[in-house]
C-alpha cells in the first residue's frame, strides 16, 4: 500500500503543466512552483482527521491561511534541500510512517488504510515527511558547518548547574510566525483557535506537527529539556506559571506567538537533581465482569461507606488487601514523572495521611492517599544529554534564522482566488 502511494505522489508530480481545474486552482506561487487548492484542502481534510478537530465557517479559514503558510514553508525547505543535492530516501519515508502506526498503536499499512477510507490522499502525508526529513537534513549540514559542542561547554554547563542549581523544563512547544507586524493579529487568531482545539481534545503534538513553525513541529513540538535562560524572555515567565500537563495562553514574541505545554520540570542543587518521591497506597474496586449501571454503584458505594475508616496507610492496605486489591494498595514510591497524568495532579495535593475523593474510573472505583513524600537527588545529567541538549539549543536557533532567511530570499507570489 505504502509503494503505491510512493508511486501515486511521483505520479503527480512528475504531471505536466498547470492547468487550473475547478479543484486545482493556484493559490501561490513559491519561486516558480504552485501551491494549489487542492494541496490545500488535502491537507485542511488530513488535520482535521489527525487531529480529531471539525472545521467549519471562520475556524475553517484561520487554520486554512495557516496551512498555505505552512504549505510555503515545506515548499522553501524542500527547494533549498533539492539546492544542497540532499535527498529523503523512499526508505526513510516508509521508516517515518511505521514510526507513526507504532506511537498510534497502529498495524503496519493501518495510516494509509484508514486515509484512504476516509477519502484523504495520503500523499498530502508523504509530502509532509518528505519536507520534515529534508529539513532536519538540511538544518543539520549547517549545524555542522557552523557548530561545535566542545568539552569545555560541557564542562561550564555541569558546573553552572552544581553552583548555581536552578530549575529545567520539558516542554512542548507551537509557534506561529508573522512574517510582518501586520500579521501578529493573524497569527494570535490562529493561536487562540488551536489552544481551543486542544482544550476541546485535539493532542498537542498532532497540532504541533500540522501548525507550528518552529523547528521542533517534526517531533511533535517537543523541546528537550531547557533551562529559562535559553527561552525568550516572555516565554520563560509564562513557563515559571505552569503545572506539568498545562499548556500556556498565547505568548507574544516580535515575530509570532507561542504555545507552550509543560511536560515536566526537574530542580537541580550541588548534588544534581532533586525529585520528589511519592509513597502511595490505593484502594481500587474493579467493576464484575459484564457489570451493568447497578453493580457498578454498588462497588462505588461499598468504596464510599468504607472511605471515612481509611485513617492510615495501614488501613489502606489492610482494605486494598480483603477486597482483593491485586497490588494489595501498594502502589510503591512513584516520582511525579512515573505518576499516570491523570492521577499527578490529585496525588501532588494531597497531604501525607489524607485520602482523595472517590475517583470513578472506566473499569472501577479508586481512592489514593499519600503516605509520605521525599526528596532526593538523582546525580548531574550525564555529557552526552548535556551535548545533546547544547546541539537541539543551536539547531533551533539555526532553523528559525534559516527559515527566514529562505522567506526573505523567496518570491512568493498570491494568486487571488475564484468563488
Amino acid at each position: 500500500m505504502a509503494v503505491c502511494v510512493l508511486l501515486a505522489f511521483w505520479a503527480v508530480q512528475a504531471s505536466p503543466g498547470w492547468a487550473q481545474t475547478v479543484s486545482h486552482r493556484i493559490l501561490r506561487v513559491v519561486n516558480d512552483q504552485p501551491i494549489s487548492s487542492y494541496d490545500v484542502d488535502s491537507r485542511l481534510s488530513f488535520v482535521s482527521t489527525t487531529s480529531r478537530t471539525p472545521l467549519s465557517g471562520d475556524a475553517r479559514e484561520r487554520i486554512r491561511s495557516q496551512i498555505i503558510e505552512t504549505l510555503i514553508d515545506e515548499e522553501l525547505q524542500n527547494q533549498e534541500a533539492a539546492r544542497l543535492s540532499i535527498e529523503v530516501e523512499d526508505a526513510e519515508i516508509q521508516a517515518a510512517v511505521s514510526r507513526i502506526e507504532s506511537q498510534n498503536n497502529m498495524q503496519p499499512g493501518q495510516l494509509i488504510q484508514m486515509l484512504t477510507s476516509r477519502n484523504i490522499d495520503a500523499n498530502t502525508l508523504v509530502d509532509q515527511i518528505r519536507a520534515t526529513l529534508a529539513w532536519r537534513k538540511v538544518v543539520s549540514q549547517r549545524l555542522r558547518s557552523q557548530v561545535t559542542i566542545g568539552e569545555d561547554d560541557i564542562d561550564i554547563y555541569l558546573q553552572n548547574l552544581q553552583e548555581k542549581g536552578g530549575t529545567e523544563y520539558l516542554l512542548g512547544e507551537i509557534f506561529i510566525a508573522a512574517n510582518t507586524p501586520a500579521e501578529l493579529p493573524r497569527a494570535r487568531a490562529t493561536a487562540e483557535r488551536l489552544l481551543q482545539d486542544m482544550r476541546q481534545g485535539a493532542p498537542f503534538p498532532e497540532m504541533a506537527r500540522q501548525f507550528s513553525q518552529a523547528p521542533t513541529a517534526g517531533a511533535g513540538g517537543d523541546t528537550g529539556w531547557v533551562k529559562p535562560e535559553q527561552l525568550e524572555t516572555q516565554v520563560a515567565e509564562a513557563v515559571k506559571n505552569l503545572q506539568p500537563g498545562q499548556v500556556s495562553p498565547p505568548i507574544g514574541v516580535s515575530d509570532g506567538y507561542y504555545l507552550i505545554a509543560l511536560r515536566d520540570a526537574r530542580t537541580f542543587g550541588p548534588d544534581g537533581e532533586q525529585e520528589t518521591v511519592y509513597d502511595i497506597r490505593r484502594v481500587f474496586l474493579a467493576y464484575p465482569p459484564g457489570a451493568g449501571q447497578r453493580q457498578q454503584r454498588d462497588t462505588l458505594i461499598r468504596l464510599a461507606r468504607a472511605r471515612p475508616s481509611l485513617n492510615s496507610c495501614a488501613d489502606m492496605t489492610r482494605f486494598a488487601t480483603q477486597a482483593g486489591d491485586p497490588q494489595n494498595g501498594d502502589m510503591g514510591k512513584l516520582s511525579a514523572a512515573q505518576i499516570p497524568d491523570g492521577l499527578r495532579p490529585i496525588i501532588t495535593n494531597l497531604t501525607p495521611g489524607q485520602v482523595s475523593q472517590l475517583l470513578r474510573l472506566q473499569d472501577g472505583g479508586l481512592l489514593l492517599m499519600l503516605c509520605g513524600r521525599e526528596t532526593r537527588s538523582r546525580g548531574l545529567p550525564t555529557r552526552d544529554e548535556v551535548r545533546e541538549n547544547l546541539l537541539q539549543r543551536e539547531a533551533d536557533i539555526i532553523a528559525r534564522r534559516y527559515m527566514r532567511e529562505l522567506r526573505q530570499d523567496a518570491i512568493i507570489q498570491t494568486i487571488e482566488e475564484r468563488t
